[in-house]
């Protein structure tokens, strides 16, 4: 292919890729659109279904959940759909899906750490107020994505396999292999960011309950924190049992009061909400982008600037959820801070609480369901018609997701403010204001203990043999203690950033210095 055929088809892949997680997640790179989509482009629409729907299956149960970053779906699609046309073999496209979806892992790896800077760049902005400075480095990230993922694609589309190949042959395993294990530390600052802001000191218990769930028994976040919200509820139910502290239904609907958030407010943030992950990165996960999108509603609520400010560091803060669900996040934060700013007895720590006990459910619904099932269920149907040449075959995946994305961020936004009124309207009305603090920092914690677990990945390779049997010192770590070593990471973490507000920037040179060096010397 020539080279100016070559940019051309490379800006469009580029720009299809990137909304997976620059603008929307349409799902219009899964490779059983984007294959055919490039068989159009080619001249060839049936070896791009047949490609399309081969590779669609090859990595169905292979989803980013949570912080993990595995081999790419769509770049392997769609580049696997190319080298097919390209030879005129199909077979070749899709054996090359594989080693292509491997590297691409790597270079989603080098976006997100790119996006720690923009990250980094913006809580300075922040300090400033400096809203349009905040929202041009997020939308920033987009241009990020676009740019790996166009000079990889440029590279791989006009020079080929092989190049592919010796890329991927020739990268040092240490390097390849220590990236990898930076990744799976750079949580561990999120953690203990949360834990900081959430009184670890007083509520540590909870969050040694939420670690010890998922360690033994294998519980995941959803799991942990629906037990979360149980716990939080028969605490409040046994405290209060002599207390009648409902309100009858004439009182909540009496006392609503003005509302300081117009409708149209709203649609910003949910029209915003389709860029939340623009900024997506290993530290902080999407919390610039949470922040981009409340900008309209905190503009509405706060016109003194500190108030202003302070309210944007409140949501500058970890947070990881699906996009779909994240909405539901929003729309109730968007409800606090509006009775935060009327006066209502809301503190810092209530918003960060509610949004860190929100978000291990939603985030649980939005990788379960929406991405394991209803996508999956899409996709096999899908690429079964496509596999049978039939054109329809993308359609019948796509359309049900769009109207997913649509609909489900649409209900979040809207439903998620006008329950949040309601929530926070009885609370105001009645005593139960430090009952709500306490259980959504109970619930938090456990999160947080949950999330430890399943985000904070390193692991010991050191191993030697005694007596004629191998011993592997993770394995006996394993035994004594599971998971111990993200614990003391994140404890550590959480030490440093309470005896130095900076810490956070070493720390994050420390992840990379522990990766490389624990690869490079074999023991990580």
């Amino acid at each position: 292919m020539g080279i100016t055929a070559s940019i051309l088809l490379s800006i469009f892949v580029a720009l299809l890729i990137t909304e997976n997680y620059g603008y929307g997640l349409w799902m219009i790179s899964r490779p059983i659109f984007a294959g055919p989509l490039i068989g159009l482009i080619l001249g060839d629409v049936q070896t791009g279904l047949t490609v399309g729907a081969s590779v669609e299956l090859m990595f169905m149960g292979v989803l980013p959940i949570g912080g993990s970053v595995p081999p790419n779906a769509q770049i392997a699609g769609i580049i696997g759909t190319v080298y097919a046309i390209e030879a005129n073999s199909t077979s070749l496209g899709i054996s090359l899906a594989l080693p292509i979806g491997i590297l691409a892992q790597f270079l989603i790896m080098l976006a997100w750490n790119i996006n720690i800077y923009l990250v980094h760049k913006a809580d300075k902005s922040i300090k400033e107020g400096n809203t349009r400075k905040i929202e041009g480095l997020h939308l920033a990230g987009i241009l990020v994505f676009f740019f790996v993922f166009f000079i990889s694609s440029f590279l791989a589309i006009y020079f080929g396999s092989g190049f592919v190949k010796s890329i991927n042959d020739a990268l040092p395993s240490w390097i390849s292999g220590g990236l990898e294990i930076a990744s799976g530390l750079l949580p561990a600052i999120g953690m203990a960011m949360l834990l900081k802001m959430m009184d670890f000191k007083k509520y540590w218990s909870f969050f040694l309950v939420g670690f010890v769930l998922s360690v033994y028994l294998e519980l995941d976040v959803l799991a942990v924190s629906l037990l979360g919200l149980g716990i939080a509820a028969g605490i409040s139910a046994i405290r209060n049992r002599d207390n009648d502290n409902s309100l009858t239904p004439d009182q909540e609907e009496n006392d609503n009061g003005e509302k300081l958030i117009q409708k149209k407010d709203l649609w910003k943030m949910y029209g915003r909400s389709f860029f939340s992950m623009a900024t997506i990165n290993y530290e902080r996960y999407i919390s610039l982008g949470f922040d981009y999108a409340m900008v309209p509603i905190l503009k509405r609520l706060y016109t003194d600037k500190e108030e202003y400010i302070d309210a944007l560091n409140r949501h500058n803060e970890f947070f990881n959820c699906h996009p779909y669900t994240a909405n539901i996040v929003l729309g109730v934060s968007a409800a606090l801070e509006e009775q935060k700013a009327k006066g209502s007895a809301i503190t810092d720590e209530t918003i960060a609480s509610t949004k860190t006990a929100l978000m291990g459910p939603l985030s649980g619904i939005g990788d379960s369901v929406f991405k394991a099932t209803f996508m999956t269920i899409f996709a096999a149907i899908g690429a079964g018609l496509a596999l049978n040449g039939n054109i329809l075959g993308p359609v019948v995946f796509i359309v049900p997701n769009v109207l997913l994305n649509v609909i489900s961020r649409y209900l979040g936004i809207f439903w998620g403010y006008k329950f949040g009124v309601k929530l926070i309207t009885k609370m105001k009305n009645s005593d139960l204001i430090q009952n709500f603090v306490q259980g959504a920092t109970i619930v938090g914690m456990m999160v947080t203990g949950s999330m430890v677990v399943n985000f904070v990945k390193i692991e010991l390779t050191a191993k030697w043999v005694s007596a004629g049997k191998e011993i592997v010192l993770q394995d006996l770590l394993e035994q004594i203690f599971p998971s111990l070593l993200p614990l003391i990471i994140t404890l550590l973490f959480y030490q440093a950033l309470i005896k130095n507000k900076k810490a956070i920037y070493w720390l994050m040179l420390v992840c990379f210095v522990i990766g490389l060096a624990g690869k490079f010397f074999g023991i990580l």
